[in-house]
């Protein structure tokens, strides 16, 4: 009898986790993969503030699991004060996507992590069920490697292999959906790790010689304030609130404030690497070189490159910006039969495109017939981070970093969105950013990309 080692048994052997833990987790996922997935969505696009019901279902699967079996296996524990009766929360209208939902200790559990992750401070949780915050801090953390193993143990599972080798439990037709909620439970891993919202876990990764720049308190303080995004933390006209994070205005503030738009300044450029070596390894061969041109080029040599995109991906261009043309928008295109008035503003790295350079198209538009046009200012590398606020009277203009544009365009290359997610998205006013981008509703064509 031969026995064979498969990339799911390889992932199991290096998660820590039990075996019966990753079967059943495993078997739990699949069944459920379909609503796990559309609640996924639904909470991505959810108009509410918090929407953590996705985050809910899969911390309280973690607390259920075998790893806090009360039998002779058990691997990790629960503290007692858990096992009272189930405080507030969504486990009611969720009880059927539950994974074992009649375990008081586990929804308790789930219900003070989901807090954590809101941002709530630990005093608080403290005094919930009378918990110190080192057994909190311990049992967040657990949940957390739980977690991370699964999404290890799912990507392996989902990679391209013969039916042969599949985990039992893991039919074929579920591994696709199973391989759009991998990147989310990750997410919330590292949102157990920081205690944090989604919109600011970013903020943790701000550093200045590898020291972090923020406190947790202080992270929650600038998104009471509204500031959520490294275009918040860097517009002028926010200065004071990120003082306010600080305490009372003293040097000491004033100093931790600057260092904290350094760090967002340092933060963006690595971001911007990091998301161009995704987005490589995401695209076909075949588009790989037109994405790092349209990186690297800048002017009428930029113009051409998201000319030549805007061809492969069968988008019409009604006109352009020719020699001997005068005031003329670098594009008009119809996608879908929106018409858009396009113009590139391009900068070297470290500038921004200002407000003058960004609403140019307005007036190009304008006088060229094309008024009543939707009007977009691709921004090479960024448009200015006081631009965006500036624009909230303008209804007809959308104003789009590279990478952004870059990022939607890899989307609908690879099937993640429709040409009517990606039309939608650009011809909104204001800021047009890859967080807002709307998920199609159709399954994800797998991505070949490193876990």
């Amino acid at each position: 009898m031969s026995v064979r080692v498969t990339n799911a048994g390889r992932a199991v052997a290096r998660s820590g986790l039990l075996p019966s833990t990753a079967h059943e987790l495993l078997s739990y996922l699949s069944s459920k993969a379909a609503e796990l997935s559309a609640l996924m969505i639904s909470c991505a696009n959810s108009e509410l503030e918090d929407c953590d019901d996705f985050a809910f279902v899969l911390v309280h699967a973690a607390y259920s699991s075998t790893e806090y079996s009360r039998s002779q296996i058990r691997r990790r524990f629960l503290p007692y004060q858990l096992l009272t009766a189930e405080m507030t929360g969504p486990q009611i209208r969720l009880r059927n996507l539950l994974f074992q939902p009649h375990q008081s200790d586990a929804v308790n559990a789930a219900i003070l992590a989901r807090r954590w992750m809101s941002g709530v401070p630990m005093r608080q949780l403290e005094s919930a069920l009378d918990v110190r915050s080192g057994v909190l801090s311990a049992m967040f953390a657990d949940a957390a490697n739980i977690l991370r193993g699964v999404a290890d143990i799912l990507y392996a599972a989902t990679s391209p292999q013969s039916v042969n080798e599949l985990p039992t439990g893991v039919p074929l037709s579920a591994t696709p959906t199973l391989n759009t909620i991998i990147a989310s439970i990750r997410r919330i891993a590292s949102r157990l790790d920081a205690g944090l919202p989604d919109d600011v876990l970013w903020m943790r990764s701000l550093t200045l010689d590898g020291v972090p720049v923020l406190t947790r308190n202080e992270i929650m303080l600038l998104r009471e304030a509204g500031m959520l995004s490294p275009t918040d933390l860097l517009d002028p006209g926010n200065f004071p609130k990120l003082l306010d994070a600080f305490g009372p205005r003293s040097n000491t503030s004033m100093a931790s404030a600057q260092n904290v738009q350094q760090a967002t300044r340092t933060w963006r450029l690595e971001e911007r690497d990091r998301l161009i070596e995704s987005q490589r390894k995401r695209l076909p061969a075949e588009c790989r070189d037109v994405l790092l041109r349209f990186y690297r080029t800048r002017e009428t040599e930029f113009e051409g490159v998201l000319e030549e995109i805007f061809r492969c991906f069968g988008i019409s261009i009604d006109a352009r910006d020719q020699p001997g043309t005068t005031s003329f928008p670098d594009f008009v295109v119809s996608p879908l039969g929106k018409q858009l008035a396009i113009e590139c503003k391009s900068k070297v790295v470290g500038e921004a495109v200002t407000f003058n350079d960004a609403t140019d198209v307005i007036r190009k538009a304008g006088v060229n017939g094309y008024g009543a046009a939707f009007k977009v200012t691709v921004c090479q590398p960024y448009i200015s981070p006081d631009v965006p606020r500036k624009l909230a009277n303008c209804t007809d203009l959308c104003v789009v970093n590279a990478d952004d544009i870059a990022e939607a365009f890899v989307q609908l290359k690879v099937g993640r969105i429709t040409q009517q997610d990606f039309t939608d998205w650009i011809s909104r006013p204001g800021q047009a950013s890859r967080e807002h981008l709307t998920q199609s509703s159709r399954p994800l064509i797998p991505a070949t990309s490193a876990p």
